[in-house]
């Protein structure tokens, strides 16, 4: 990307990513709160928000300025990220609140139906099981 119109391009296109980036993030924050996971599997989602965010910002990247890192492009990252939390989060905490509360609901029944499947499958294996034969009865000749 060469000139001052790829840079502005670059910069605007990464402020963008910032703001969404700003976004999931605020998403996940909500949706922790909400869900009110263990210790356990709040390890687990954060891991995997983090690995989302860096595959996101990294193919981003890629697309906005074939992965050339510069400072500029760094600082339209946070400057998006810290744009999002001042203008916008506070404007968008009751859709996102609404969609959180959806997503806890969704995975609630989605679990709970998967262990209602695991007790039935499991009540299945025990009818299924042979059962060990009687002993032989005493005979007394």
């Amino acid at each position: 990307m060469t000139g001052l119109l790829g840079q502005i391009e670059a910069f605007v296109l990464t402020l963008v990513l910032g703001l969404l980036t700003g976004t999931i993030f605020h998403f996940y924050q909500e949706l922790i709160r909400a869900a009110r996971v263990s210790r356990h599997v709040l390890y687990f989602l954060d891991f995997s928000l983090w690995i989302i965010i860096i595959a996101l910002v990294f193919l981003g990247m890629l697309f906005i300025n074939q992965g050339e890192m510069r400072i500029y492009v760094l600082i339209a990252l946070v400057l998006g990220i810290l744009i999002y939390y001042r203008r916008f989060a506070s404007r968008l905490d009751a859709p996102i609140s609404r969609l959180v509360r959806a997503t806890v609901t969704i995975c609630s029944t989605f679990v709970q139906g998967i262990k209602k499947a695991m007790l039935w499958f499991k009540k299945i294996l025990v009818k299924l099981k042979p059962r060990p034969k009687d002993p032989p009865a005493d005979s007394e000749h």
